[in-house]
Formats: structure tokens, sequence, C-alpha cells
């Protein structure tokens, strides 16, 4: 049940979304709002992907982990919704301008490395990759990182006046990377002590 409430939530944003631009209900420029709107949906998962470890340690609730791949799978599925539409309505499927695009613009740029960079997340997600990749699987999926902060970049890169929320998803993720690296530095753990250092001093 918990794990069908959970992509019946993740589906929402886009249900809604398809049903206002069918019923007119998007505004003056629908097109542009599905754009902009499966672009932060996909932004929103992508950040959910990367706390649900941490919250489920916070939480001493280790069950919210086997959710991460279902976000992680829907935030691919509204990252390639984002580009789709953006190929649709913005370029009406003219792949030769989407190259020229991608040279002239660079925020479309970074946002199209970061679908890339999420494309063989999601089809490595199965437990057959899983298996077959085996340490290397998880060092591949620290990619995700690199499409939060890619996103991040992104959306920073996208806005022309008013950087208020733009700014406040760059600081979540900012805030995200330094909590990751506090818990990477704590897994280290203190750095060895040197031979010179480990020699007990001699007195005279």
């Amino acid at each position: 049940m918990s794990r069908l409430l959970l992509h019946f939530g993740c589906a929402l944003p886009g249900c809604c979304l398809a049903a206002g631009y069918l019923q007119g209900k998007l505004g003056v420029d629908p097109e542009k709002t599905i754009i902009w709107e499966t672009g932060i949906w996909a932004f929103n998962l992508l950040i959910l992907v990367v706390l649900l470890p941490r919250a489920a340690r916070w939480a001493r609730w280790p069950m919210l982990v086997q959710y991460r791949r279902a976000v992680g799978l829907w935030a691919f599925t509204y990252v390639t919704g984002h580009l789709l539409a953006f190929i649709t309505f913005l370029l009406g499927w003219d792949i030769f301008r989407l190259g020229e695009e991608l040279l002239k613009r660079s925020y479309i740029l970074v946002g199209f490395i970061a679908w890339i960079t999420l494309m063989p997340l999601a089809i490595t997600s199965t437990k057959r990759w899983v298996q077959r990749l085996g340490p290397g699987w998880k060092r591949l999926h620290q990619g995700v990182y690199i499409a939060v902060v890619l996103a991040a970049v992104h959306y920073l890169m996208t806005v022309r006046s008013d950087y208020a929320w733009a700014g406040s998803y760059a600081m979540v993720v900012i805030l995200i990377l330094a909590l990751r690296f506090a818990m990477w530095r704590q897994t280290r753990g203190p750095a060895p002590l040197s031979a010179a250092t480990r020699k007990p001093a001699t007195t005279d």
C-alpha cells in the first residue's frame, strides 16, 4: 500500500499538468508552464532521492531507503518529460536546432548533461544490474549528486530576475553536499598516525 501511495504521489503532478493542458487551464502560455513545472518536479524528486538515506537514518526508519529507487525513476521520468516538452513545444522536434541550442545556450547544455548523467542510473537501477556491477554499482550511482548539482546550476542559469526560488534550491543542494561531506569524513575516521608520530618520545 505504501509503495502504491508513493507512485500515486509522484505521478500526481504530471497527471495534473496533463489534465490542465487538455482543459486549457495552464494560463496564457501552457507550453512554458509544462516545461517549467516538469523541471521543478524533477528537481524536487532528485533532492528527495539524495535526502532519503539521511532521513531514514535520522528517523531511525531504515525502510525509507527502499523507496529511493522508485523516487529516482520518477525523477528521471520528469527530467525526460522536461526535455521532451522543450523539444516539442520550443523546437518542434528540430534535432539540428537542438544541437545549435546546446552550443549557443549554456543553461540548456548543463540541463542536457544532467539528463545524460541520470540515464545510466535509471538503466542500472534493477537488481540484476546491482549484481552485475557489484561494488561499481554504488560508485556509479553516486552520480546522482552530480546530477543534483547540475540541476541547481541549470535552474540558476534559467532565471533572469528573481533569484529567490533558484537561490533557495541552490542552498538546499549546498547543505546536502555539506552533510554528505561531513558523513564521508566521519566514516573515514581520523587519519592514521605516521611512524614518526607513533614512536614514543625518549627521555635522557
